[in-house]
């Protein structure tokens, strides 16, 4: 984790102790039951997002509303005859409840809990014969989970339970209950994702919101002086963090293989993936003019493993599974050479190439892109050794001859430009080359 996410992260947590401590001492009036709603919503976030960034963002809105619909309904049907948790009813402070029965926050509230559950499952029991070892995980999981949820919600009166219970006022049934409606759940992601098939392996950010709601509960148990929540919080937490550590990845840092057609057909980690026979992959590469007319190269880092040290265009990299070209250049763009609000044109959307150097193999579908700008780059050391700017005419002539010893992927690219309507199009409606 960067230094950047450790200080919004404890902000955050900041934040969840001082909202836990008035909430576990302060009694929360009716008409206040907004701001339960809208911390629903925000719990919710980061787990979405590491679904769309997993799933894609269609599959990730099917799924969110195929939970939170089995959510209302399993919640309703506790509410109607006691199945599974045993009968209990809702206050107004978790917001509007649908048909006077169960309020629309349990939509959200229950997803990120399961998902979770199943992420870490997902990554300890792997083989798609161990499904049922899976849903027992996931059940057993999520009751952990409500061990620490349930009393501080009971004592801030979210909820009730009819005749309380031996659990700080909750009944065993309830727990009964979380292991049937988490067998459930893990059955619908069981079946989703043998249907859809995801290219990635479940995300270690699949936790990111149980994280935050598992520290929001314990802060309340612990002000609220329930200590066993309060223990089983901190357990669950430490356990949280080491699972994300050991299991996490960049969703940039894994390249998207692909067929001829240039279909999806798997993925892997950069690093690992570039061998001496590396499969065919998503790429990019961008062209960046000035308004003098030059270009801008850059040398590739010498810790390089494909190509150190060796002069190429101005930024290349690798399109992320669920992203397009344009926004995977961008973000590169920052990355390497601190340049954003740059314009890029794909002008070669089908250009491919395949080349060798020192053992390594290159074996990309690499649209080339191309953008205009007067910002003065800001080269990342880990990944640009050295930049500068050069005339495209002479570049042209330079690059044609091997021996000068660009990029071969430069080589050819440049060819193609020259060739292309496209380019000559863009360069005549910008005062650059």
């Amino acid at each position: 984790m960067t230094k950047t996410q450790l200080i919004i992260g404890g902000f955050i947590l900041v934040i969840l102790a001082t909202g836990a401590f008035f909430m576990a001492n302060v009694v929360i009036p009716p008409e206040a039951r907004f701001v339960s709603g809208i911390n629903v919503i925000l719990f919710a976030i980061p787990v979405f997002w590491a679904t769309v960034m997993w799933l894609g963002r269609r599959d990730a809105v099917l799924l969110f509303g195929i939970l939170g619909v089995l959510a209302l309904a399993i919640e309703t049907s506790a509410m109607i005859t006691g199945f599974p948790y045993g009968h209990f009813g809702y206050s107004e402070l978790l917001g509007y409840r649908l048909f006077g029965l169960t309020p629309w926050t349990v939509f959200l509230a229950w997803t990120p809990l399961v998902l979770a559950a199943y992420g870490i499952a997902a990554r300890l029991v792997t083989g798609g014969r161990l499904w049922a070892v899976r849903m027992i995980l996931v059940s057993i999981i999520l009751v952990v989970f409500d061990l620490v949820l349930d009393p501080g919600a009971v004592k801030i009166g979210f909820w009730r339970y009819e005749g309380g219970g031996a659990f700080y006022g909750v009944p065993m049934s309830n727990f009964a209950g979380w292991l049937f409606s988490g067998a459930v759940g893990a059955a619908v992601l069981e079946i989703f994702t043998f249907f859809r098939k995801p290219l990635l392996p479940a995300p270690a950010q699949l936790i990111s919101s149980t994280f935050f709601i598992i520290f929001f509960w314990s802060a309340i148990a612990f002000f609220s002086g329930m200590w066993i929540p309060v223990m089983i919080g901190m357990v669950v937490l430490l356990m949280l963090a080491a699972y994300y550590m050991r299991y996490r990845y960049a969703f940039d840092d894994m390249i998207v293989y692909v067929d001829e057609a240039n279909n999806a057909i798997g993925t892997a980690p950069k690093l690992a993936a570039h061998d001496g026979d590396t499969k065919r992959h998503r790429a990019f590469s961008i062209f960046l003019f000035n308004g003098k007319g030059e270009l801008l190269l850059q040398q590739r880092a010498l810790t390089k493993k494909t190509w150190p040290g060796v002069w190429s265009n101005s930024c290349c990299g690798h399109v992320m599974l669920h992203g397009t070209v344009v926004n995977a250049a961008k973000r590169r763009l920052k990355y390497e050479l601190g340049i954003t609000g740059v314009k890029l044109d794909v002008i070669l959307p089908d250009f491919r190439y395949r080349a060798e150097k020192d053992g390594v193999v290159e074996n990309e579908i690499c649209p080339v892109l191309v953008g205009f700008t007067d910002a003065v780059p800001n080269p990342n050391p880990a990944e640009v050794n050295d930049v500068r700017w050069v005339d495209w005419e002479q570049f042209v002539q330079d690059v044609a001859d091997p021996a000068n010893g660009y990029s071969p992927w430069a080589r050819e690219e440049v060819e193609l430009l020259m060739d292309s309507d496209g380019f000559r199009k863009l360069v005549r409606s910008n005062p650059t080359p």
